[in-house]
Order: structure tokens, then C-alpha cells, then sequence
């Protein structure tokens, strides 16, 4: 919203903490973007996210409850605690132009199994719109056994066992299946992130 001047962003998460830090983390980042100008062209931020990384931050000592306000409505973002596999809310079903869904198929699948990942890879496909792209990070397989270590979740464990989709064999067919076709995957980030657009 702030890096890319988007429209409109929505950030849905089902836990109710990170909800709270992503409003908190916008509502610093606004207070210290100026507008663009006609000499820049565009908008400067005058604090490094490596700093807010580093450091942290405690916004309720910098912003006030209506400049966050202001912040998140004059940048159209809204964010949304609940479980979007699920979810029936209109604000978060779409359509979109494009859907981020880094680092959480992994904890998707190992929550609602087979038929929950199915069910997103569907709920995808049908809250873009034609042409709508989404990126996906894939954890790997050792990914989810590192997830289910002795000192997680014991329903995970369980569930480890009841899975039989693989990211690196049946996803790719899972997403096609669903209208998403393959664009293009980067090798060159820490993460491998992949594109698949909506025929």
C-alpha cells in the first residue's frame, strides 16, 4: 500500500496478534511517508523498515488512535481476523487483482488437510479475477516435518501422517485443476516464490 501505491489492499490472518502488529506497523509507516511530489514523483518514507526490524517500534507513542485511522483509510487497506479457508465475508472474497499467500500454505494444509488445501487453492481461483495472479510460497516437504518437531502442536504430528498432497508433486496439478496456471517461479530470492495467473 505504501510501497507500491495500491489501489486497495486487504490483509486477512487467523491470528488475532498479527492482525493487531500489521495495523500498529502501518500506522508508523504512514506517519512517516510524505506525499509524492512533482520534483520526486513519488512518495518517501522517512524511516527504514530495517530499523522498525531491528528495533522495533511502539506506535501508540507516535501516532494517535485517529492518524492511524486516517492512515489505513486514505490507503484503502483493511485488515481482518478470521480463518479465509472458511471465511463467507464478502470484504475478503474478492475479486482481486492479486493474492499474497507467503509462508502459510504449509500451516493451511497441516490445519484443515487434504481437503483444506483444496479448498484454498479453490477459494484462490475464485476471489481473482480473470487474469489476477497469485503468488505463492511452497514450502517444501522437510518444511512441514520441521513444523511438526517435538515441541509443536501434537494434532500437527497427527495430521503429518493424514496428508497425502506433496508441494512438489501434486501442487502444481492441485492449482491447474483450479484455473491457476504456472507464470513463472524466482530462484534468486532466500524463498522460492512462484506466480500463477487465472485463465
Amino acid at each position: 500500500a505504501l510501497n507500491f501505491d495500491a489501489a486497495s489492499v486487504t490483509g486477512v490472518d487467523i491470528d488475532e496478534n498479527l492482525i493487531r502488529r500489521a495495523r500498529s506497523h502501518l500506522s508508523f509507516r504512514s506517519s512517516r511517508v510524505r506525499p509524492a511530489t512533482p520534483e520526486t514523483g513519488r512518495a518517501i518514507d522517512y524511516f527504514p523498515i530495517s530499523a522498525v526490524l531491528q528495533h522495533g517500534h511502539r506506535s501508540q507513542d507516535l501516532v494517535s488512535r485517529d492518524a492511524m485511522a486516517q492512515a489505513v483509510s486514505s490507503n484503502s487497506v483493511t485488515f481482518f481476523c478470521e480463518d479465509w479457508v472458511v471465511s463467507e465475508n464478502p470484504a475478503t472474497s474478492g475479486p482481486f487483482d492479486v493474492l499474497l499467500a507467503l509462508s502459510v500454505v504449509k500451516w493451511i494444509h497441516l490445519e484443515h488437510l487434504d481437503e483444506g488445501l483444496e479448498a484454498f487453492f479453490r477459494k484462490c481461483a475464485s476471489s481473482l479475477v480473470p487474469g489476477g495472479c497469485l503468488v505463492l510460497e511452497l514450502q517444501p516437504w522437510r518444511s512441514y516435518e520441521k513444523a511438526v518437531g517435538p515441541k509443536k502442536s501434537p494434532h500437527f504430528r497427527e495430521n503429518l501422517k493424514r496428508i497425502k498432497h506433496r508441494p512438489e508433486t501434486s501442487f502444481p496439478k492441485l492449482l491447474e485443476q483450479h484455473g491457476l496456471f504456472h507464470l513463472v517461479t524466482s530462484e534468486e530470492l532466500p524463498r522460492r516464490i512462484s506466480v500463477y495467473r487465472k485463465k
